[in-house]
């Protein structure tokens, strides 16, 4: 077991090796002429040079957001330019140089980095610090994050999930939300203003050090899970779930929203590729397409825990799979690019290669850019090769080699090139003068002033249930499941009992305890609810179409 464990470490790292190495080379290519753009029907936007420290520095990571780019040094410099227009938005350098190992993460106030252990949060609008921690943790991939929350994944294979600090517009801290599905009925409030002891809402640092380098109001831990995964890639992050992919192809997908302290609940049994995962997998909605040594890539529904359809490459997928709303472009080791529908993972092209009808071009590496005529795609010499979009047929080369960093823009129509000597420029097609965006903008509602909830809220029929007012006498002592059956007929809901919550705060046979129904005189359901589970020290969350029942914070002691 040992010696393949040991393989497929060296055949990982080796291809990690060989992708880093060409990353770094150092170049100083040229502006490409008029002639070459005429050619090829493309428009100069702008050009910009990120500041570096000679030879030995060059991009980390660079992405592309609506508006902005946001790219990191291997220094430790962050630039964030107006993807429009070039200009540069704001500039910093943070923590120790030579020391970035993660990609950037960012949401629409913050921009996240990792340098050593430490994480920085910087206001995205002016690049000042909002806050920053020291780790109790080792990090092994790069953060994610949403709207309120931040996960981080831990060398010894936990998820960790917790609060971001919440600002107002002046920048005067205002607490932190609550993951609580019920503030709509219940009219509890959403913000959590912590006590004055600061340090209870700190990460916790390592056995040993101090708190010196953490400043500002500090992230609040929601929950934590043991995986036994190998966590290197990026956690996928849906309105409802946290997802992780690891390194030898094992899924698992979580309840992004627990309140429970240190505790959360398996969406589903998991699943597993065949073989070894070597690039990070992409997300849309709720869809994880993971791409693997088994030569095959997964799409895998995380909400139902199922595999909705597998298409074989037919050679190690090397490149993360680029998504739109209707296609998926992903590349084979060996084969080239395929374009496959997202929705029934059929391919969609039929090239004549020499007579031999082929569903990849083969000439494509890597597709770094997308119209709606054109993809433009890397071979494995650096040279562009543009391909049309429509029937993957070949167009044209154009030698790129000398812009080494590849920068695939998974957002929009622009075309962007960097070289680690600091250029970058930004093209786009003559005929597209607005952006096209790959993936419909999903538009967030509610107010700076108040924020708003993320989590998942329960189907229409299950809100109906849970706001009818109704009329019950006072029943007769009975075990919880028995009760709970009782009003599912009644009723039409489903309840489930989170097991492994009860038993990290060792509860055991939550299902047994006794209970009897308070009398109900024309109050709502879930008021009703409350007042039956509270002295049992139970609370619930209704999510779709189940109500799911957690242990309270502080559960009541049994009489």
């Amino acid at each position: 077991m040992r010696p393949l464990l040991l393989t497929f470490v060296l055949l990982l790292f080796g291809f990690t090796a060989e992708a880093a190495d060409n990353l770094r080379i150092f170049s100083q290519p040229e502006i490409p002429s008029q002639e070459v753009l005429d050619r090829l029907n493309l428009k100069m936007m702008w050009r910009a040079f990120s500041p570096m420290e000679g030879k030995r520095d060059g991009y980390h990571d660079i992405q592309i957001s609506e508006n902005q780019i946001i790219a990191q040094t291997r220094s430790g410099t962050i630039i964030v330019f107006n993807s429009e227009t070039g200009e540069v938005v704001w500039k910093t350098s943070f923590g120790k140089p030579y020391q970035v190992f993660f990609n950037l993460a960012f949401n629409d106030k913050f921009v996240f980095a990792v340098n050593e252990n430490d994480l920085y949060a910087f206001d995205r609008k002016t690049g000042n610090v909002a806050w920053q921690s020291s780790f109790g943790i080792t990090i092994s991939a790069p953060p994610s994050v949403d709207k309120h929350h931040l996960f981080l994944s831990g060398s010894n294979g936990r998820i960790y999930c917790y609060a971001l600090p919440l600002f107002k517009k002046n920048g005067e801290f205002l607490g932190y939300e609550k993951s609580d599905f019920f503030n709509r009925t219940t009219k509890k409030p959403i913000v959590e203003v912590p006590d004055d002891n600061s340090e209870a809402n700190a990460l916790v640092p390592p056995i040993g050090s101090t708190t010196a380098r953490s400043r500002g109001p500090q992230p609040k831990i929601i929950w934590e899970f043991q995986t036994r995964l190998i966590l290197n890639y990026p956690l996928l992050i849906t309105d409802e779930i946290v997802s992780a992919v690891g390194i030898k192809g094992d899924l698992v997908a979580l309840n992004k929203h627990s309140d429970i302290s240190h505790t959360t609940i398996e969406a589903n049994p998991g699943y597993s590729a065949d073989k070894a995962v070597i690039v990070p997998p992409s997300l849309y909605e709720s869809i994880a397409y993971v791409g693997s040594m088994d030569a095959c890539l997964h799409a895998f529904d995380l909400r139902s825990g199922k595999l909705l359809w597998r298409y074989t490459i037919g050679s190690t997928v090397h490149h993360r799979p680029f998504i739109t709303d209707d296609e998926i472009f992903v590349t084979g080791e060996r084969n080239g690019l395929v374009k496959l529908s997202r929705e029934t993972g059929l391919p969609m092209w039929n090239i004549n290669n020499n007579n031999r009808f082929t569903p990849s071009q083969e000439k494509s590496d890597r597709l770094i850019a997308a119209n709606s005529k054109f993809l433009y795609t890397l071979d494995r010499s650096g040279r562009m090769v543009i391909i049309d979009r429509n029937n993957g047929a070949y167009l044209t080369t154009w030698d790129v080699h000398d812009f080494v960093f590849p920068v695939v823009n998974r957002t929009n129509d622009r075309l962007f090139l960097a070289a680690n000597n600091g250029l970058i420029i930004c093209m786009r097609d003559r005929d597209f003068t607005k952006p096209m965006l790959h993936v419909k903008k999903q538009v967030e509602t509610g107010s700076d002033s108040v924020p708003t909830i993320d989590g998942p809220t329960p189907n229409e029929n299950l809100k109906k249930i849970l706001e009818t007012k109704i009329k019950e006498d006072e029943g007769v002592e009975k075990p919880l499941q028995e009760l709970l059956d009782e009003i599912t007929k009644k009723y039409n809901v489903k309840f489930e009992i989170n097991k492994k919550a009860f038993a990290a705060m060792m509860i055991d046979d939550a299902d047994k305890k006794p209970i009897k129904a308070s009398a109900a005189d024309n109050i709502p359901f879930a008021v009703w609810l409350t007042g039956i589970l509270d002295p049992l020290g139970i609370t619930y969350q209704p999510v779709v179409d189940t109500i799911l029942l957690f242990p309270s914070a502080k559960p009541m002691k049994d009489k």
